[in-house]
């Protein structure tokens, strides 16, 4: 995705009164994540795959999370993280990229892809609300029924680990219960 490209669909997205979803150039073939965030123009942008792994800018697409105009998304596979985590990010982008775990490219390629520090605060900046949106892909990402139970296993997660948020009460959850259902 040039910035170009993305300066154009924005032009028409604005035109014609839609949003506009990317997923970002993994390879940084055309630019990076500075020059995908100065395309924008400060116009709105949903971000896919804020995590990495997906996809997106690598090693840095979690920076968008920080620009006011980006609504940073997860792909839930990654959500929450786990012991297992790394290990079937590893395998499943092997398999949708038909990459052979034998030819050492192949495998620097996956395993660059999956980096465990953007993964694991990907469960705290969602808790904090700083990731807007629990999201699907069309490929190995895309685990459309997932994505509402993996939104509230993060929700108890996240009780777990860090627990309450400052704005709930003793008794209940329900600010991190609104946080959580407007993920999806």
């Amino acid at each position: 995705t040039t910035p170009a490209a993305i300066s154009n669909c924005l032009d028409v997205a604005e035109d014609t009164d839609v949003q506009v979803a990317i997923h970002s150039d993994t390879l940084n073939e055309s630019g990076f994540v500075e020059n995908t965030i100065e395309a924008t123009k400060g116009r709105s942008l949903c971000a896919f795959h804020t995590e990495g792994a997906g996809g997106g800018h690598a090693p840095d697409i979690m920076r968008v999370v920080g620009e006011a105009n980006f609504l940073p998304s997860s792909t839930n596979p990654t959500m929450p993280y786990t012991v297992n985590t790394l290990d079937e990010h590893v395998d499943m982008l092997m398999v949708c990229h038909h990459l052979d775990p034998s030819i050492a490219e192949d495998l620097a390629f996956a395993e660059s892809r999956i980096r465990k520090e953007t993964i694991a605060a990907e469960d705290i900046l969602h808790d904090l609300g700083a990731i807007s949106m629990m999201s699907s892909d069309s490929q190995a990402m895309g685990r459309v029924g997932e994505v509402i139970i993996r939104t509230w296993q993060n929700a108890h997660k996240m009780k777990q680990q860090r627990g309450s948020l400052p704005e709930d009460s003793a008794r209940n959850d329900n600010f991190r219960a609104k946080r959580y259902i407007s993920k999806y």
